[in-house]
């Protein structure tokens, strides 16, 4: 899940950029990346876009979280 939500990050704040912010974020809200629930895949975007509004808007931010979520959706579809 964490690599579908590296590969739209990326483009708005940069490869490094988003790999480290989404892997801080899930250590500081105790989630292990490598599963996780609906619970912890919300707060984690909630947090990611909350720090998106800095670089990108608020209306920016809330279409990219979207776009988050839809790629984490999509990969449940192709399990």
């Amino acid at each position: 899940m964490l690599e579908a939500i590296h590969q739209v990050l990326a483009p708005y704040v940069g490869r490094l950029m988003a790999r480290t912010a989404a892997s801080a974020h899930c250590r500081d809200l105790g989630i292990d990346s490598a599963v996780m629930n609906q619970p912890q895949i919300e707060s984690l975007l909630g947090r990611l876009g909350l720090g998106l509004i800095i670089f990108l808007g608020k209306e920016k931010s809330s279409m990219v979280v979207e776009s988050m979520r839809r790629a984490i959706d999509s990969l449940g579809a192709a399990l």
